[in-house]
């Protein structure tokens, strides 16, 4: 197995279980396991993976409930990390340094929000997350109950901006001025321990339009297609930014979508939006189709000219959902 690894004893309740702490040769797409040797998963040992720049991507089982400081430090091709929420202890610098990294997926299995606050505790960057939860009925052991042997699973995509942090030296009053730029830091306000403030998320809105540019699109976008404990209020604010910017967005969704799977879904998503209040003018999605055809994506394509077909009288297209 390529996997490096320690035997540990649990200091308080005397199990053993097993530490990662490295993988001998190259790996892209790096999946950890739940057991080795009979034994359960629980920890990332300190630096197991620090300055990897093979890794593009890393897939966190539900048994480790460990991330020793900085073991996926310095990973400058690492874009997206996968877990449970069942990490207990986050040390520091877990993902410091990884500058490609732009998503969270993070599985919900017992409402523990904290892990979002750390991985946002460690980074100043913009990074989205893709959050997983179970709304199905627990049984008496507290496992999500099955109808039809699917998972009733709600998906939250929340994008939370980049800030900087900066403080300079008034030496003539001998005082240090803090100053912070950008919207991110407010945003990280809106999560603790066991929940996300989705109303204050909302309202920072104004904050992230200035800030602009696929920043303030990728929230939108998110909380629109996936719209979990969304009001009207901000669903409206929401809409009338796609609409003021449907052109450019559906430019880069389409540009994305030549070699990015998660584009594709975004543009099939946002063409299915099924609220009439939502309408996109026809010359975004005439612009769509013109660039579409330029980068012969032929099924984007044809997707953009069904939609196209549906247009209103009134010069836009209506969908519903």
């Amino acid at each position: 197995m390529p996997f490096l690894y320690s035997v540990e004893e649990d200091k308080r309740d005397r199990y053993k279980f097993i530490m990662i702490t490295g993988f001998e040769g190259s790996v892209t797409d790096l999946s950890l396991p739940e057991e080795i040797d009979g034994m359960r998963v629980e920890a990332v040992g300190n630096h197991s993976f620090s300055a990897r720049s093979d890794l593009r991507s890393v897939t966190i089982p539900g048994s480790v409930r460990i991330l020793y400081g900085f073991a996926f430090h310095n990973c400058r091709n690492l874009k997206k990390i996968s877990l449970c929420d069942s990490i207990d202890d986050y040390y520091d610098g877990v993902c410091r340094q990884c500058d490609s990294l732009e998503e969270i997926e993070i599985t919900m299995n017992r409402g523990w929000f904290e892990v979002i606050r750390n991985f946002l505790a460690d980074s100043d960057r913009t990074l989205k997350f893709v959050i997983k939860e179970s709304t199905a009925a627990s049984d008496e052991g507290g496992h999500p109950e099955i109808e039809g042997n699917v998972h009733r699973m709600r998906i939250t995509s929340l994008t939370f901006p980049e800030y900087v942090y900066d403080f300079s030296e008034n030496t003539m009053a001998r005082t240090i001025q803090f100053s912070i730029a950008g919207s991110g830091m407010f945003y990280r306000e809106c999560v603790d321990r066991r929940s996300i403030n989705y109303r204050e998320y909302d309202r920072l809105f104004e904050k992230a339009r200035i800030d602009g540019g696929m920043i303030a699109e990728s929230i939108a976008l998110g909380r629109l297609l996936f719209p979990t404990e969304l009001e009207d209020g901000f669903r409206a604010q929401y809409e009338e930014y796609v609409k003021e910017n449907a052109g450019r967005i559906l430019e880069r969704l389409v540009t994305g979508a030549a070699d990015n799977e998660d584009s594709k879904e975004q543009l099939t998503r946002l063409l299915d939006y099924n609220e009439k209040r939502a309408v996109i003018p026809e010359r975004a999605v005439d612009g769509a189709i013109a660039l579409s055809a330029e980068k012969k994506l032929t099924e984007i394509s044809a997707i953009l000219m069904k939609y196209a077909r549906g247009g209103d009288a009134g010069g836009g297209l209506l969908f519903e959902f």
